[in-house]
């Protein structure tokens, strides 16, 4: 009535094998049954080559681990690395100066004329004096043979186009004049001899600020241009920095004529309040020219080391913030300070003994192979600031201002002599006791049988 002791434990009227199923003729097998099987099953059973459920961690799940981490690592590889914007709306443009009227002007207006430049900068000491032909008057013929050759070419006064009596000067005025500004922005301030101007006009990448320390322009009753600390133009320039950061536009560029720092034949003539200036504001780039040679700082911030900036006859090296010669500077960091007085005039000396040339990562000087006349072109993207040298010769720089801010996987690769001990004793021991875990569950474990409970119901 209660069934045999084998049919205890299941259900009363019920077998492991039922009557056929409505669709075919195979039989059914009870829920219990099914149970059962799965119970049986568990784990490992050696004897009838059944696989144990939970598969064997085998070598092609390894490889798909191993892979994954692999393209894991490839992926954090470029966390970090500058982004591209070859798509982006960009510009170019070139900058040289001390260009005079003669055989290595032309050779500058070739390599100009090959650049692809949107247009060109000219900082100052534009014609010495020379008469290219092209006009009367050596303004007049300095602009004109400029303009057949390369249109757009924006002007800032020199020391030699003050409007002096003596041989070789020039008037700023007549150049002016000559040379007037060409590219479609809106000008602030008095064009070639303090200016400033946003480019492109609409969503502009970069604001240039143009100016003329320790200038003395005899066309203009001798007026002598200071930018000494507490000075309307000191504070006009201080303004223009301050406005450009505030409208959110990426880089500020300035330029004008007299460097500050240089290993040639000039010193600080413009006094220290300028540049500090721009080294405190952390303008991203400073164009300078008067040296009639190549010089490219490394990266110049005020620092602890470095709490009033550069000193004249003096060599701070708390000043830089960052060594240029691999050529890659951090944005925001600090400024890079760039001569390029190649625009013509023979190329002069670069004097090692010179304090301020500890400044300097890169030069091109007479002693230099392949050193000749040209210019400094320089492509303007919104992540970054390129720039790469044309002169006549085989003599060839270049830089990058940008985002090189290390990655997740550069800083792993940074703390790895320190960490691998770990990180390997770490791994040891995972992989040790993932093998002991998986050789358990690998291990036949003998099935107790489980004895059913005779329940007797006789009264």
């Amino acid at each position: 009535m209660f069934g045999s002791p084998e049919t205890v434990g299941r259900p009363s009227g019920s077998a492991s094998v039922g009557p056929p199923g409505p669709f075919g003729s195979k039989p059914r097998v009870h829920l219990w049954a099914r149970c059962h099987e799965k119970e049986k099953y568990s784990g490992s059973d050696t004897g009838t080559g059944r696989e144990v459920m939970g598969a064997t961690f085998g070598p092609s799940r390894a490889i798909a681990v191993l892979l994954a981490a692999a393209m894991a690592l490839v992926g954090l590889s470029f966390v970090g690395t500058p982004a591209s914007s070859e798509d982006a709306v960009s510009f170019q443009f070139s900058v040289a100066g001390d260009f005079g009227s003669w055989s290595g002007f032309r050779e500058s207006l070739d390599q100009l004329n090959a650049s692809g430049s949107d247009f060109a900068l000219a900082l100052g000491d534009l014609s010495y004096g020379g008469n290219t032909g092209y006009a009367n008057t050596t303004e007049e013929a300095w602009c004109s043979k400029f303009h057949k050759f390369f249109p757009k070419i924006e002007i800032i006064a020199g020391n030699h186009d003050t409007g002096d009596t003596i041989a070789g000067e020039g008037d700023i005025n007549q150049f002016i004049a000559y040379c007037p500004f060409n590219i479609k922005t809106s000008v602030d301030g008095v064009y070639g001899k303090q200016y400033a101007f946003d480019f492109p006009r609409n969503n502009p990448l970069a604001r240039f600020i143009l100016i003329s320390p320790d200038l003395v322009f005899r066309v203009d009753d001798g007026e002598h241009y200071s930018y000494d600390v507490g000075t309307p133009r000191y504070d006009w320039t201080k303004g223009q920095i301050e406005d450009a950061k505030a409208k959110g536009i990426p880089w500020v560029i300035v330029g004008f004529h007299k460097n500050c720092i240089g290993a040639g034949e000039h010193h600080c003539e413009t006094g220290t309040d300028i540049l500090n200036l721009l080294i405190q504001e952390k303008v991203d780039l400073v164009l300078n020219a008067h040296e009639h040679n190549y010089e490219r700082s490394h990266q110049l911030a005020y620092t602890d080391s470095c709490p009033q900036g550069v000193q004249e006859h003096v060599f701070v090296p708390g000043c830089i913030v960052h060594d240029g010669t691999d050529g890659k500077y951090q944005r925001g960091d600090g400024s890079v300070v760039v001569i390029q007085g190649t625009g013509g005039r023979e190329i002069d000396d670069f004097n090692q003994s010179d304090p301020t040339a500890g400044y300097f990562a890169a030069y091109m000087a007479t002693d230099t192979v392949g050193a000749a006349n040209g210019v400094v072109t320089y492509s303007v993207y919104p992540d970054r600031l390129e720039e790469r040298t044309s002169f006549n010769g085989t003599y060839a720089d270049s830089f990058t201002i940008g985002d090189f801010t290390p990655g997740l996987f550069e800083r792993v690769l940074q703390v790895l002599p320190i960490a691998a001990p770990v990180v390997v004793g770490l791994i040891g021991f995972g992989v040790g006791g993932f093998l002991v875990w998986r050789n358990r569950q690998a291990t036949p474990r003998p099935r107790v049988p489980r004895v059913p409970r005779v329940r007797d119901f006789r009264l």
